[in-house]
């Protein structure tokens, strides 16, 4: 009787053991997020209620679960987030990088296609790569390149009330024409919906400025440079129609030279020598130095585009009464190169 017992003890045992198997083979299997269902979302707050792109945001309400898809609504930008995050009572997630500035709403939608809009203000400062050109005068048209710039709607020269006038934006390209002013150097404080940035890159106002060569010789300037060809071209400019061409023969150490009639020009009392070259085939080396002293400068211009250089006064022609300002060739090596220059100009 004992062993019949036994018998029936572990076969009572076994169905116990088969049953609770199946019992968790059935149970759903999950990858730890919170088992949430949809609801009838409710806001109860946003934290914060205004950020750049990449910010955290967090949601708390009741009815926050399952949900599906995150929408900034201008423009209809959408974010991505971890559902794990995500609980009938808060979710969190991400300003994503594209986001439109200024106020707008966040449309949550859950599994059933209920929605929650949460009110929200995307900061997207306007952002620049690229000014062209640099140098400008009353009325010169200047390109913006860079981002956030379909809704500026100022422009100013830092540290003045001198506006530019907006003529195109979108977002990422800002066309403006500036003012006149009586600064020498200029920076632009851009506004728009999500407030103001001054820009780090710095514009010259021509009129206060040495013009050397722009669009053609200065005042009082004049080639005297010794070089195979040395001359005005058309076609060829960083901005406008025309620059100072020279064509530097191989190995020759030729110079582009160019002769400032009487006065002299007190060096010290400029800032910068500032000056666009576009190269030739080849990068070229090249000594900028003046005939009534000081130091030489050597620098270098990249082949085939139009390179940017602001060259201190100091340390270099602060001591000078200038006469005659040389761009003399390093060489060049291996060939004739053909060198523009554009908008040379000596900076206060």
């Amino acid at each position: 009787m004992k062993h019949i017992s036994n018998i029936k003890f572990l076969s009572f045992l076994l169905i116990a053991v088969c049953t609770a198997t199946i019992i968790a083979s059935c149970t759903k299997d999950t990858d730890g997020s919170p088992d949430s269902n949809p609801g009838n979302p409710t806001l109860g707050a946003v934290s914060p209620g205004e950020g750049p792109g990449g910010s955290i945001v967090t949601v708390t309400g009741s009815g926050l679960g399952a949900m599906r898809t995150i929408v900034f609504d201008k423009n209809s930008v959408p974010t991505t987030f971890q559902p794990n995050l995500n609980t009938e009572s808060s979710i969190i997630f991400r300003v994503p990088d594209t986001a439109f500035g200024g106020p707008q709403n966040i449309i949550l939608t859950n599994s059933e296609g209920k929605t929650l809009t949460v009110p929200f203000k995307v900061i997207a400062l306007p952002t620049v790569s690229e000014i062209y050109p640099l140098e400008f005068q009353a009325g010169t048209e200047v390109t913006i390149t860079g981002n956030n710039l379909s809704d500026v709607t100022k422009v100013v020269i830092d540290g003045t009330t001198d506006e530019a006038t907006i003529v195109s934006k979108d977002r990422k390209k800002l066309v403006i024409t500036m003012p006149a002013t009586t600064v020498n150097r200029a920076k632009l404080k851009i506004t728009n919906s999500s407030g103001e940035r001054v820009i780090d890159k710095e514009m010259i106002y021509i009129p206060n400025a040495v013009q050397i060569f722009v669009e053609g010789w200065g005042p009082g300037m004049h080639d005297w440079s010794w070089a195979g060809t040395h001359d005005i071209a058309t076609g060829t400019a960083y901005h406008g129609t025309k620059s100072f061409r020279v064509i530097y023969s191989s190995g020759g150490w030729q110079g582009a030279s160019i002769h400032r009639d009487d006065p002299r020009i007190k060096m010290s009392d400029y800032t910068y020598i500032s000056f666009w070259a576009k190269g030739g085939t080849a990068d070229m080396n090249m000594q900028v130095w003046s005939e009534n002293g000081g130091s030489q400068k050597t620098i270098t211009i990249p082949a085939n585009v139009w390179t940017y250089f602001r060259m201190p006064i100091q340390g270099h022609m602060e001591t000078v009464m200038l006469e005659r300002l040389n761009f003399q060739a390093v060489g060049p090596n291996g060939g004739n190169q053909t060198i523009y220059f554009d908008n040379i100009l000596l900076v206060k």
